[in-house]
């Protein structure tokens, strides 16, 4: 329900030259309902064309990690979803590898593995296509 106030229509009149005052009752407003969760579409990793129009948007994306190649001067990992550049990458960073480690789940492991990740879509100009792995919470194996 709309909150709304009720003003009677009997002004009192204050006796020493104020404005007059005016009774006014409110009703409480009922407690807001539970915002709905917006389920995050699954998308193909081989479909680049859907995963570029949700670009900078969450998104999931299942599909088979091709390569896992690792930087070692960064101590960053890349798991290609595809051969080509066109491919979705996701990206581990430095900052995170650690915890995959911790959870045992190093990345490595998930070469040639079925996965689903989830998280923001990037479309970076020099890399291409990518998500974003910054906790192990956002991968999973599916096989």
């Amino acid at each position: 329900p709309e909150p709304f106030a009720v003003v009677s229509e009997e002004p009192s009149v204050a006796g020493n030259g104020e404005l007059p005052l005016h009774h006014v009752s409110f009703i409480p407003l009922a407690p807001a309902a539970e915002p709905k969760k917006v389920e995050v579409p699954v998308l193909a990793a081989r479909d680049v064309e859907k995963i570029r129009a949700v670009t900078d948007r969450e998104a999931r994306v299942r599909g088979r990690i091709f390569r896992v190649g690792h930087a070692t001067k960064s101590n960053t990992y890349f798991l290609s979803f595809g051969p080509s550049r066109e491919a979705l990458t996701a990206v581990i960073f430095n900052s995170a590898a650690e915890l995959f480690e911790k959870s045992k789940q190093p990345p490595k492991s998930f070469e040639n593995r079925e996965v689903e990740i989830s998280g923001f879509i990037k479309d970076h100009p020099q890399y291409g296509l990518e998500i974003i792995l910054e906790d192990p919470k956002q991968i999973k194996i599916v096989n």
